[in-house]
């Protein structure tokens, strides 16, 4: 093992002094032995694989790339997988396989908007070659990275109706109006409509379909709104005052559920269901009174219906609410008798015997009028009630909610009950009186109500200085084909774009690396040490004016640290403060530090021994664990530990 060790050591030494030769065929060569030495070796591995890019012989490289990114993505390490397929990306730029390659590492490690570049280049490529069937793919699976980006989907719900996929198109189109209607884009919802209209003019329901959609799954809040619209411009169309109440039932508001079938019986006065509702909707309410009102007018109605079975369990219900109202127990064995349960009629007969017999000894002897028919009992729960019952509360003329009667009430009800006096009658809004009225607003529960943003007090110095200095940062020109980012990173997704540019720095990836700083640096707290890193990678790939400047750009001149090294250490943290608003000593320190490796490059070598001569009286140690391959701005090859290397294995 010794020996093979000595040998292997040996050739990297000949190899070394081979590339300082330019003699790059011979130093891969060397490398190609060093790597049949120790194959699990990855940093040889890449060695060799970039030194044959050197040399101009990629096709040779793309194998031992390939092997290395293979290993890293099969072992969870997707942000070192990235960074070797991106450099394969530029060796082979028209091989779509690698981008597709790295749009799902990207997708899988949730960097959301560069999995999004990744697959825009293989969509355009597709569709370029007019591959429809593969170009739908990928934008179904653009659509899968980024559900609520309405761009992607609208583009896939085109592509599907181009491609004559007319109900997978129609589908789409549906999601993205949900989307739209749930974020209140009333100006984009429109121009979806009109556009749905000239795809699809058979579906003159869209909108109507879309609300439905969001109420079957769950979001009625955002519906409701929008179905309001529609009952607005057409109230005359039940399906859309069955959508209302289907929205309220979701949201369990039972007054405006009530109220809303109220106003749906105003429209459509025969249709059973919203009578039922309503009936449902009194007993829920324990209002008594007014189901009974409710039930003397559209009993028969009920019955003809087929509703019998409906009725007894409505009387069922009322009857546990007031156990001893003779009208409730009258009704109920009036539909069980109807629905030929005699045992449970003829169980009633005591009950109703005894209550009956203890109404009479409370009316007295007196005789009713013969020309009169006879009252079926006061509602014992107001022992003042006449034998005409009063207009419920849920249908007094001073809450909308029922038909006025056309015809006199006793041709709809049975023989046996009473008529209802004129009074008794509840009246219905006219149809006119409705369109404030429908307008019903959500309750203001916790789960809809908006959270305001907290505003931080700005600092004492603003952050004026650091947003032009980022300005300056962003100005910088990249090589072609780098992706501008939004903002709005929170930490976890930050801290990956990070960690991604430092691993594109290790490859020598710098204008990937500052792409992904950049998009880091959205995080506060990430910030200053992104910019610090992006005049680092500046230097890395030669562009030294550039990387002084911005650099420079980053320190207050007018102040030096060893100004603060004789302070105490409370008065030297105030005084480092001042360095630049926004910084800490570690990070000025660090500025101070790149800012002197770049002027050692550009011939500045006093400057650059007056910087690191202030980092070391500031702090002695910084420089050595700034040289750490974790720490910020860490100039150094990929390294493995055993773990990262244990199973590699290419012999």
């Amino acid at each position: 093992m010794a020996v093979a060790v000595s040998k292997k050591d040996k050739l990297i030494e000949e190899a070394q002094r081979l590339v300082l030769r330019g003699q790059l065929d011979k130093a891969v060569e060397a490398y190609r032995r060093i790597v049949s030495l120790e194959p699990s070796a990855l940093n040889h591995r890449q060695k060799l694989a970039e030194l044959l890019v050197k040399a101009g012989r990629g096709a040779e490289a793309r194998p031992e790339f390939e092997a290395i990114g293979t290993y890293y993505s099969s072992h969870g390490f997707n942000l070192k997988a990235i960074a070797v397929y991106k450099q394969l990306q530029k060796l082979f730029p028209q091989d779509i396989a690698i981008t597709m390659t790295l749009a799902g590492l990207n997708e899988q490690h949730g960097l959301v908007g560069n999995a999004l570049a990744e697959y825009k280049q293989v969509y355009d490529y597709y569709d370029k070659s007019l591959n429809t069937e593969e170009a739908l793919k990928v934008l179904a699976r653009k659509q899968d990275v980024d559900p609520s980006n309405i761009s992607i989907r609208l583009k896939l719900g085109e592509a599907f109706f181009q491609a004559g996929k007319r109900d997978e198109s129609y589908a789409v189109f549906m999601r993205s109006a949900a989307l739209l209607q749930e974020r209140g884009d009333a100006t984009a919802l429109s121009r979806l409509n009109a556009r749905i209209q000239q795809q699809f003019p058979e579906k003159n329901d869209f909108m109507l379909e879309v609300l439905a959609e969001q109420v079957e799954q769950g979001n009625a809040a955002s519906a409701v709104t929008g179905i309001q619209a529609l009952l607005r411009s057409n109230p005359h169309d039940r399906r859309r005052w069955d959508l209302m109440v289907a929205a309220y039932g979701k949201l369990n508001q039972p007054h405006r559920l009530k109220v809303a079938f109220q106003h749906y019986l105003t429209f459509f006065p025969d249709e059973v269901a919203p009578k039922q509702g309503l009936l449902e909707c009194l007993v829920a309410e324990r209002d008594v009174k007014g189901a009974l009102t409710l039930l003397d007018l559209h009993e028969q109605a009920f019955m003809d219906a087929g509703a019998a079975t409906f009725l007894a369990g409505i009387y069922k219900n009322l009857d546990e609410i007031d156990p001893v109202n003779v009208r409730v127990l009258e009704g109920w064995k009036r539909v069980l008798e109807v629905i030929g349960d005699k045992d449970g009629a003829e169980a009633l007969g005591p009950r109703l015997a005894s209550f009956t017999a203890i109404s009479a000894k409370h009316a007295g002897d007196a005789v009713p009028d013969a020309s009169r028919k006879p009252s079926a009992g006061p509602d014992r729960r107001d022992g003042n009630e006449s034998a005409s019952p009063e207009t419920p509360e849920s249908v007094r003329d001073d809450e909308p909610g029922s038909e006025p009667a056309t015809e006199p009430a006793a041709k709809v009800l049975s023989p046996e009950r009473p008529a209802l006096s004129e009074e008794a009658v509840p009246e219905y809004p006219d149809e006119d009186e409705l369109e404030i009225e429908i307008e019903i607003e959500i309750d203001n529960d916790a789960r809809f109500e908006r959270v305001e943003a907290n505003i931080e007090p700005t600092g004492i110095f603003g952050d004026d200085w650091l947003d032009s200095v980022s300005v300056v940062f962003d100005s910088i020109p990249l090589s072609p084909g780098g992706v501008r980012f939004g903002s709005g990173l929170d930490g976890p997704d930050a801290r990956s774009h990070y960690d991604l540019g430092v691993s594109f720095r290790e490859m020598g990836l710098y204008d990937d690396a500052i792409s992904e700083f950049r998009r880091a640096g959205e995080d506060p707290a990430l910030k200053m040490k992104c910019l610090i890193l992006q005049g680092a990678c500046l230097r890395d790939k030669g562009d030294l004016a550039t990387s002084e400047s911005v650099l420079r750009s980053l320190l207050k001149p007018g102040l030096s640290i060893e100004d603060t090294t004789q302070a105490s250490t409370g008065r030297r943290a105030i005084l480092v403060s001042l360095l630049k608003p926004g910084l800490n000593l570690e990070e000025t320190l660090s500025i101070k530090y790149e800012l002197a490796l770049t002027c050692n490059l550009l011939g500045k070598g006093a400057e650059a021994d007056k910087l690191l001569a202030e980092t070391d009286a500031a702090n002695p140690g910084f420089r050595a664990r700034y040289a750490h391959p974790d720490a910020i701005g860490a100039d150094a090859a990929l390294e493995f530990s055993d773990d990262d290397l244990r199973g590699f294995d290419l012999t």
